[in-house]
């Protein structure tokens, strides 16, 4: 419970939720949850409940709770929801998500360009670092795309933006970002993932304002062959068929087992981000980006 919101889901490794027998715990779940926050005192308001389904073999199972005269309610189904600044999708591509926060990013932008004649480098990254790019970036551990439209239209907001730096116009997308020292918001995404996994192996992730020695074992498995060359950190690698096959750790394992071990034995999360700009220094993605239009 968190944000004022309540969140209720089967996961397929603890329940098949495509079985009718686990649609029918959900909903005994639900109803004695209801039941326990009406006792309490956090009653529930049914008619702002909703039910997202997810996977494509889902059966779409209705859920019900009970209103206050204690007549049943089927909760309203929907296939995208905000929840703490993120839309989510019940394909879980995201993409809605990430054209609102392009156009939010547009708007700003469009706001600098009429509001400035022109902009040297240092004023142009000031203001492009704290209004425009924290809009292309927030949460991208969360919702990182999968789709190539998707990540051209992010890429495509920070080209057009770094045409507005005084004498950088007639120059490639590539020859900009050396010359600002600007990184790919694609190879900024993957340092994000880097640093979320440093937090997660190392349970330096943060619950309720406390360190969860726990996150990172929920949703991460140590390599199963320890005589792997490398690091001593090694993950396995998932298969998350369907809509989770860009999920964040199927994504960002393998270049987390690509680090070397200086790297990934930093004592803290500033040191590993020092190292990880070491590594990485050379990285094709960090000043290059391939448009597919």
């Amino acid at each position: 419970m968190y944000a004022n919101d309540t969140k209720m889901f089967s996961l397929k490794k603890e329940r098949l939720i495509m079985d009718p027998p686990n649609t029918t715990t959900l909903q005994q779940d639900l109803t004695r949850f209801q039941s326990w926050a009406n006792n309490m005192g956090m009653k529930l308001n049914p008619t702002k409940c909703k039910t997202m389904h997810l996977g494509r073999s889902n059966p779409l199972q209705e859920y019900t709770m009970l209103l206050d005269d204690n007549t049943q309610h089927h909760i309203m189904t929907t296939t995208e929801e905000k929840d703490l600044g993120v839309i989510v999708d019940s394909g879980l591509t995201f993409s809605k998500h990430i054209q609102t926060q392009v156009n939010k990013a547009n708007s700003v932008l469009g706001a600098i360009k009429h509001t400035f004649k022109a902009l040297d480098p240092t004023a142009f990254l000031s203001l492009y670092k704290s209004l425009v790019r924290p809009n292309l970036e927030y949460a991208s551990v969360i919702w990182s795309p999968k789709l190539k439209r998707d990540k051209d239209a992010l890429e495509y907001v920070q080209r057009r933006a770094t045409r507005l730096v005084t004498g950088l116009s007639g120059k490639s997308y590539e020859e900009r970002l050396l010359t600002l020292e600007l990184p790919t918001l694609e190879f900024r995404r993957q340092r994000a993932d880097m640093i979320q996994m440093f937090k997660l192996v190392h349970g330096l992730e943060e619950l309720n304002s406390a360190p969860c020695s726990e996150c990172g074992r929920m949703i991460i498995q140590p390599a199963l062959n320890v005589n792997n060359r490398g690091h001593d950190f090694k993950l396995q690698i998932q298969h998350e068929p369907g809509p989770r096959d860009n999920f964040f750790t199927r994504r960002a394992t393998k270049n987390w087992n690509r680090l070397t071990q200086d790297t990934v034995s930093a004592n803290c999360v500033n040191i590993f981000k020092n190292r990880l700009t070491k590594e990485w220094k050379n990285k094709p993605e960090r000043y290059h980006y391939r448009f597919s239009y």
